[in-house]
């Protein structure tokens, strides 16, 4: 049957919360991974532990692809652009009153004597801290305890803080000389592909002449995964334009979403080869050499890309993929997704301190069950507290900022 692509503008991305879920339990199971030790067996398994990033790919490309979307349209079909100042806030909003109480939660449990002064404390609540070039936490840790997964959080903040920027300048420069719609969104896919090879020119300023890590966790590093969404964004708008080519887009893009299982056959076939010596040594002894960094860039890229794209593409009601991806649990669970990251690692450290269960037991199972139920539990009680009122705070003042003055 041919699935036909849902031509309204405003129409849901259901499976992209089944997305989001899969990649929130994929940063649990890569970090319970690598306490117990399963990364450091043999086989085919400890490889594929061993590459769990590829999550991180999935979270930045999904960022892309929701949060270009307003200017997206304003750039083909001719409406105004989205206010910045009501983006940011929505954003903010959206991600610092959990990590707050997150963050405060892990320095005063587990990092209070180790802080030196009040700026420690800043940066951290600032998300900041990664670029200390001399930290009170141990440098491969990524962050304090408890908080070494919030090094994504602070590339994902990178992105909200530049995107307004970013879609401004891409709209001026797909603009210059009257183009018509189809012209302006090939110049934008190709301006996108332009920043997205300038990433893989950055691997170099990260190893040469020597490595620098603080360099290797920041955005230029991660762009081209937020393009990956954002390109996905701009054809999924091009097929909605009602431009003379955005009928073959709109073809193009049906193909795509009717042949989801060969995408994500792709996929993990992709995947798979990361997981590999071409990705770099499974377990790293040293400093990342750039051949291997640029492969993993590259091959998560189209991880994203083969990933997201037929979710995107899907129309709305009752497909296969929806069905699996955009039923009503994953919804809940991708309510709790962002909690479930935040929570997970205090509650990891928390669960061997209770138990006094020995690291790099191999005991998977039993570490990731209740780390799982804790942090889902966990997630719950602070969407409920937390989440929620921010997002409804952000609401009222996106109001009180609307009426006329």
């Amino acid at each position: 049957m041919q699935v036909q692509l849902d031509t309204r503008s405003t129409a849901r991305l259901d499976g992209i919360d089944g997305l989001r879920v899969l990649a929130a339990l994929g940063v649990l199971v890569f970090h319970v991974a690598g306490v117990v030790g399963l990364q450091y067996g043999t086989g085919a398994l400890a490889w594929l532990m061993a590459r769990g990033e590829a999550r991180v790919a999935i979270f930045f490309a999904i960022s892309g692809l929701l949060l270009y979307q307003p200017w997206a349209r304003s750039l083909l079909t001719e409406g105004g652009p989205p206010s910045a100042r009501t983006f940011l806030t929505r954003r903010l909003l959206r991600i610092f009153p959990l990590y707050w109480l997150v963050a405060v939660t892990c320095l005063v449990a587990y990092n209070l004597p180790q802080i030196r002064d009040a700026w420690d404390w800043v940066k951290v609540l600032l998300l900041v801290h990664l670029f200390d070039p001399s930290p009170w936490w141990p440098g491969a840790q990524l962050g304090p305890i408890g908080l070494q997964q919030m090094w994504t959080l602070a590339v994902d903040l990178s992105f909200y803080l530049v995107l307004p920027l970013l879609a401004w300048g891409l709209a001026k420069l797909a603009r210059r000389g009257d183009p018509t719609p189809d012209q302006r969104a090939v110049r934008v896919l190709v301006m996108l592909g332009v920043l997205s090879v300038a990433s893989f020119g950055y691997l170099f300023v990260v190893h040469f002449p020597g490595y620098t890590m603080q360099l290797d966790w920041i955005l230029p590093r991660y762009f081209p995964w937020f393009a990956a969404g954002m390109a996905l964004c701009v054809l999924r708008v091009w097929a909605r334009a009602g431009t003379p080519l955005s009928e073959r887009v709109g073809r193009a893009c049906s193909e795509l979403a009717r042949n989801a299982g060969i995408c994500f056959a792709l996929a993990a076939l992709i995947f798979g080869l990361a997981a590999t010596e071409l990705g770099g040594p499974k377990v790293p002894g040293g400093w990342p050499e750039i051949q291997h960094s640029a492969f993993r860039l590259l091959a998560y890229t189209l991880m994203a890309l083969l990933l997201i794209a037929p979710v995107a593409f899907q129309p709305p009601g009752r497909t296969r993929v929806n069905l699996v991806l955009g039923n009503r649990a994953m919804v809940w669970l991708a309510n709790l997704s962002y909690g479930l990251f935040a929570w997970h690692i205090l509650l990891l450290w928390l669960y061997y301190d209770l138990t006094g269960r020995p690291y790099l037991d191999m005991a998977f199972f039993p570490v990731l069950l209740p780390v799982l139920i804790g942090s889902l539990a966990m997630a719950w009680v602070t969407y409920h507290l937390v989440e929620r009122p921010g997002r409804i705070l952000g609401k009222r003042i996106e109001r009180a900022w609307a009426k006329p003055r």
